[in-house]
């Protein structure tokens, strides 16, 4: 399991031994000689996949010791959609040239995820974090325990009511119970595990029941890795990490059969098992390769992270609104979907190509690595806090929000991120200002007043004598 030891970064020797160690391997895989019977280069593939594979979840598991921090969630998603991604691809087309360059997507992705981790996020200190996260008073906690239930049955209400309002009502449950593990679980009765256990797995019931269409797998996993986060915080040894690693086959054999029953007759399908819309960004990358290697792929110049900084406006409010990374790649890769509200995906990789061509993939390093260094320090401050108003728990439910987000934008880039995880940062906020001062009035009322001195007791004094 990992310990407290594993919070110290080790010496600048070492976390260069251990990059080269991972780039030798890497180096290995394309050495790998095709199949001679087969028409692709699948064993370098299924070998250079496996490797992301190993190194994604490598990096979630040491990082940061028993805690979850930004830079392991962002490698675990690494470790999804592009590891898991090409090992099933590669296996499922193993007679059948798929007719890409696979195995140069996952090449490209599986170094510069090991260069970034060497440059930005192998010694990164930060993550000599205290063992527990801030600890939440009671009136604190209760008032983040009920604005959490009101958000969830408001959530539901909406979406029974109205189910055109889902787009609204989604995040606004997700922060519900997001902020009613907060109370629960970082409160002053937190001891009782077992029972907030219980309670937060009927809440996130309640949010996958009424909530949850089939579609949107990414935003459930995300809730979910949030309570986890949450729940890595308690206590002095944590099995989080190992339930995350040994539950994920389960989990997304799961949702993938949920995705598969709910999408059959849709012709936005790409696997009838399910795993379309999680496997589909690698290959919808090693297309983007291709068109740009023949000059067909237009350069956006940087035009959808603009896109991404206005996502938050709502499109009644702005007719023209510029639309998504997600969506300009429906007329590259699916033309016949144009104009149906067809959304697809190309990984954070292929926005950079998109933008800037091969050039971009190489300032997608330090920007990356930069920008998710910065959201790990803010998830390390946030969690180190006192929470003893509400604003510091929105700090802390914020930055949860923000890390586990970093799922999104390795899965289709920043328009989305900024969206999902803008919208649900809006709902926290207005709770905030306009429920949590009420609560926070008297703490900081209190606080300004000062320490309060103790009354002084004047000792009686002794009768004079007399003669």
């Amino acid at each position: 399991m990992p310990d407290d030891r594993l919070r110290t970064p080790p010496s600048g020797l070492w976390r260069l031994l251990l990059g080269l160690a991972w780039l030798g391997l890497g180096v290995a895989c394309l050495l790998v000689q095709p199949n001679p019977s087969a028409a692709w280069d699948r064993d370098g593939t299924l070998a250079m996949s496996f490797l992301a594979t190993l190194f994604g979840a490598w990096v979630f598991w040491r990082d940061g010791g028993r805690r979850i921090t930004a830079v392991g969630l962002y490698n675990l998603a690494f470790a999804f959609f592009v590891g898991f991604s090409g090992l099933y691809q590669t296996v499922k087309a193993w007679t059948l040239d798929p007719g890409i360059p696979l195995f140069t997507a996952v090449a490209i992705c599986y170094f510069a995820q090991v260069v970034t981790w060497l440059l930005f996020w192998s010694g990164d200190g930060s993550r000599r974090q205290p063992t527990n996260a801030g600890q939440a008073d009671g009136r604190t906690a209760g008032w983040a325990v009920k604005s959490g239930l009101i958000l969830l049955v408001l959530a539901v209400a909406m979406a029974t009511v109205a189910p055109d309002s889902m787009p609204v009502a989604n995040p606004i449950g997700f922060v519900g119970v997001v902020l009613l593990a907060v109370g629960l679980l970082r409160g002053p009765m937190a001891h009782h595990t077992f029972l907030w256990g219980v309670v937060l797995l009927i809440a996130f019931a309640v949010y996958f029941t009424y909530l949850f269409t089939g579609f949107g797998r990414i935003v459930v996993g995300t809730l979910a890795l949030a309570l986890l986060v949450m729940s890595a915080h308690s206590g002095q040894r944590s099995y989080t990490k190992l339930l995350i690693l040994g539950g994920a086959a389960p989990a997304l054999l799961f949702l993938a059969g949920l995705r598969a029953t709910a999408s059959q007759g849709s012709p936005f399908t790409v696997d009838q098992d399910g795993f379309g819309s999680a496997i589909s960004p690698l290959r919808a990358f090693a297309q983007l390769l291709a068109l740009d290697e023949v000059g067909l792929l237009p350069r956006g110049w940087g035009e959808t992270f603009a896109n991404a900084a206005v996502g938050l406006v709502p499109r009644a409010m702005w007719e023209g609104k510029p639309i998504g990374f997600g969506a300009d790649l429906v007329a590259l890769l699916s033309p016949e979907l144009v104009g149906t509200g067809h959304s697809a995906a190309a990984l954070a990789h292929g926005e950079w190509l998109y933008n800037f061509g091969v050039l971009g993939l190489g300032l997608m390093v330090p920007v990356v690595g930069l920008a998710v260094r910065f959201i790990d320090r803010l998830l390390a401050w946030a969690t180190s806090s006192p929470l003893t108003t509400p604003y510091a728990v929105g700090a802390y439910a914020g930055a949860i929000i923000i890390a586990v987000g970093l799922f999104d934008l390795l899965w289709v880039g920043s328009f989305t991120y900024v969206v999902r995880g803008g919208g649900r940062l809006l709902v926290l906020a207005a709770v905030i200002l306009v429920i949590g001062w009420r609560v926070a009035e008297p703490t900081i009322a209190n606080h300004l007043a000062g320490p309060r001195r103790p009354p002084v007791v004047r000792r009686p004094q002794p009768a004079a004598r007399t003669r």
